[in-house]
């Protein structure tokens, strides 16, 4: 019994050091980059979205995007270093499409009204209303 505990966590502790990860498996990942233009400092301020605190700036997009890269690098290097958690993005097999949606009652009622108005399911209102959203934001 005592053997059987003890394979146990030799399992374990090689299962937990098969799932590290390296620098080479996050720079593969699909990061979120955003650039957005800065007035005050003439220039383009690089972030990734996932990563708190990782930005760069660069003049140019070509220099902010060299720059963002480094930051990522290092951002990283620094994150298994201190054996820091890693945020990943979002995979697009992670989402199946399928949404549970709780809200007022006051406020379904007038998506049913809405819905039945247009001539259509409240689901295909609600999926027409985030489409708008999500090119507004854009």
């Amino acid at each position: 019994m005592v053997n059987q505990k003890v394979r146990q966590r030799v399992s374990a502790k090689e299962q937990t050091q098969s799932a590290l990860k390296d620098l080479d498996y996050y720079l593969g990942l699909n990061w979120t980059y955003r650039f957005e233009w800065s007035d005050e400092d003439s220039g383009y301020v690089a972030s990734i979205v996932e990563l708190k605190g990782c930005s760069s700036f660069g003049e140019t997009i070509e220099e902010a995007t060299a720059m963002i890269k480094d930051a990522l690098i290092s951002y990283i290097s620094a994150s298994l270093e201190y054996n820091d958690e890693i945020p990943e993005p979002i995979k697009p097999v992670d989402c199946k499409g399928n949404i549970t949606y709780r809200t007022r009652p006051e406020k379904h009622y007038k998506l049913a009204q809405r819905a039945k108005v247009d001539g259509i399911s409240i689901n295909s209102l609600i999926d027409k209303a985030t489409d708008l959203y999500l090119r507004e934001s854009a």
